[in-house]
């Protein structure tokens, strides 16, 4: 169980390579599923399975050949951390970071969008009916970055407040916070 020779150093780096990009691509084969991105995902569903098929057969034949070793075990787990890591990171890079947000409040005045427009949030407001009466929706776009900041903002005056998020696909036009121009 705790052999090592290169021959057994090599083969755990293969491993951790291997299951390293076959995790990495299931993560970004997941993220174009989502999409709806269907043929990308399929071309990428085929490399995770051609890459895990050829990392079983490599694990078990080494295996085979000089016997369960506790660094291909070690190898292979830190190549499967390292994959959902990097899968991670790509998924941050390619998701879309602008958010679709919905705060439905019970107060009706306009301090709430007052404070969120001086900050520099565009908001669209309007009137609903919920269980309990006549509700505001304040309808905001912005960077996944400064949802953060936009809820501290709405839970200050109304810690009662829904909100909602969406993330926006195909956004053309309009006031986006932290960009502060036209797109």
């Amino acid at each position: 169980m705790f052999n090592f020779d290169v021959n057994i150093l090599f083969w755990s780096a293969i491993v951790f390579v291997a299951i390293m990009a076959q995790v990495l691509f299931g993560t970004v084969r997941v993220i174009f599923m989502v999409k709806g991105q269907k043929t990308v995902a399929i071309l990428i569903g085929f490399l995770e399975a051609t890459i895990g098929l050829t990392n079983i057969i490599l694990v078990i034949s080494n295996a085979i050949k000089s016997g369960i070793n506790i660094f291909i075990i070690l190898f292979y787990s830190t190549g499967f951390y390292a994959g959902l890591l990097l899968g991670m990171i790509i998924s941050q890079k390619i998701s879309r970071d602008i958010l679709s947000i919905n705060i439905i409040t019970k107060n009706h005045d306009t301090e709430m969008e007052d404070l969120l427009r001086s900050h520099g949030f565009g908001v669209t407001c309007y009137e609903g009916s919920g269980m309990e009466g006549i509700i505001r929706v304040l309808y905001v776009v912005c960077k996944k970055n400064s949802l953060v900041k936009l809820k501290t903002l709405v839970k200050s005056l109304d810690s009662s407040a829904m909100l909602t998020s969406h993330t926006i696909e195909g956004l053309s036009g309009g006031f986006l916070f932290d960009i502060k121009s036209r797109i």
